[in-house]
């Protein structure tokens, strides 16, 4: 059952790669969207739940532990593939996008989306934080990113898949 999980993983990692490289070379400014920022992370859901179901159709018994490595597995695999790649997308492939990820940050702070929020004195203070940030991820901001990802929202959607897909014991 591992390997379906794995495949799932890799099939999952390397379609957000793909994508998301095709949609560099149309128009990088796309990848810089709100939606986009969310991609990913659909797209490994969807491989987890894949992944757990069919673990579910191979067996009569999936204990909650089986169904909770079975979905979190591909979310592991898929997320270090997604993050590998977006740091080298960022640093390397298109180096632009970091200072178009810092023109749409500074876009939402003049369209005064948090007047409400901060007072004058904050939101200048947070828009010169934002101009001195380079928006280059480091590998150690990879790093932190890739395993803040594996509790929100990997591990938390892997309970939740697990208990929906565990069988229940009779006894």
């Amino acid at each position: 059952m591992d390997n379906k999980a794995i495949n799932f993983g890799l099939i999952a990692g390397g379609s957000v790669v793909i994508i998301m490289f095709v949609l560099d070379l149309i128009n990088n400014r796309m990848l810089i969207s709100t939606g986009m920022s969310y991609f990913p992370t659909l797209v490994l859901i969807i491989a987890m739940f894949l992944s757990v179901r069919e673990a579910k159709k191979s067996t009569d018994y999936l204990p909650f532990s089986e169904a909770f490595k079975q979905s979190f597995l591909p979310f592991i695999i898929g997320n270090a593939i997604y993050m590998i790649f977006n740091y080298l997308l960022y640093n390397f492939i298109d180096p632009e996008l970091a200072d178009l990820a810092k023109e749409k940050a500074l876009e939402i702070f003049d369209s005064g989306v948090f007047n409400n929020f901060v007072d004058e004195e904050q939101r200048e203070l947070m828009i010169e934080s934002i101009q001195e940030n380079s928006f280059q991820s480091t590998l150690g901001q990879t790093f932190l990113g890739y395993l803040f990802s594996l509790v929100i929202p990997g591990a938390i959607v892997s309970l939740v898949l697990a208990a929906i897909y565990r069988t229940r014991s009779t006894q």
